[in-house]
């Protein structure tokens, strides 16, 4: 139990980092999670915990929208990371495609590609800010966004 609120507190600390040292990139991401887990908690409290192994329609809305905001990021944002934290969450919404077709044979992978990529994203976060913190201290301000 104390490990779960070491990594959520360790997730959250990420984020508040994110928000308070990072660009446009950096913030948006974050409020992105941060969204993302406030609609969750709104779908569970609206709709109840379903069951693990069944198909959330509320699940797969959140993690689309979160999907294509982060995919609106990393195409545009003048940093390599946010690529990762896109990739992450596509392995996010294929988990629920991957619930779609046959439940018997995906139960544990299902779990894995579902739970296992916000580890990765906060990574990916949190080296990003420090990248861009150390960038800025070295040679001042620059575009947070490709020029096209």
């Amino acid at each position: 139990m104390h490990l779960i609120w070491a990594y959520r507190l360790l997730v959250i600390a990420v984020l508040l980092f994110a928000l308070r040292k990072g660009e446009e990139p950096e913030r948006l991401i974050s409020m992105i999670i941060i969204l993302a887990i406030a609609m969750d908690v709104v779908n569970h409290s609206i709709f109840g915990d379903p069951t693990f192994f069944a198909v959330n329609p509320g699940h797969i809305v959140i993690d689309t929208w979160s999907l294509l905001a982060m995919l609106w990021i990393a195409l545009r944002a003048n940093r390599g990371w946010p690529m990762w934290v896109c990739s992450a969450q596509i392995i996010v919404v294929l988990s629920h495609v991957a619930k779609l077709t046959e439940l018997s044979l995906v139960r544990f992978g299902y779990y894995a590609m579902a739970q296992l990529p916000l580890p990765i994203q906060v990574t990916a976060l949190l080296l990003g800010t420090i990248a861009h913190t150390r960038r800025s201290e070295r040679i001042g301000r620059y575009h947070a966004w490709r020029l096209t």
